[in-house]
């Protein structure tokens, strides 16, 4: 059996690295047309200190649980981005961080982090 150890820092400890990323993926979850954010979140994405497998965990561990209740409010709530400071707070309040990903949600994320995490990775080698 192999044991994973997550070595990403906590939330609470990493607030400034992980502010563009949060920031970003919020849009995935805004009442818009989320393939028209796709190339602002690869660009920011693919800049970040994060491994695949780590934005991954934000996305779904971080970012999912603070904003799902706007994906399923109709109308929803907030469709042009909440302010960073808000959503900072949010997210520190509502993490799951080093929990397993939450089923709310979680089968629309997965449509949207297939389609960016291979745009994520050829603009990764395209830098190099």
């Amino acid at each position: 059996m192999r044991l994973l150890v997550n070595l990403m820092k906590k939330p609470e400890d990493d607030i400034d690295a992980r502010t563009p990323i949060w920031d970003c993926f919020q849009d995935l979850f805004m009442d818009t047309e989320v393939s028209d954010s796709y190339r602002y979140i690869v660009s920011v994405c693919s800049q970040s200190e994060y491994s695949l497998e780590e934005l991954h965990d934000i996305l779904f561990q971080e970012v999912l649980p603070a904003l799902r209740f706007n994906l399923y409010a109709l109308p929803a709530p907030q469709w042009m981005g909440f302010e960073t400071s808000w959503l900072v707070k949010r997210i520190l309040k509502k993490h799951q961080f080093g929990k397993r990903k939450p089923w709310v949600g979680r089968r629309y994320i997965q449509v949207e982090w297939q389609q960016l995490k291979p745009l994520i990775q050829q603009a990764r080698k395209g830098r190099s």
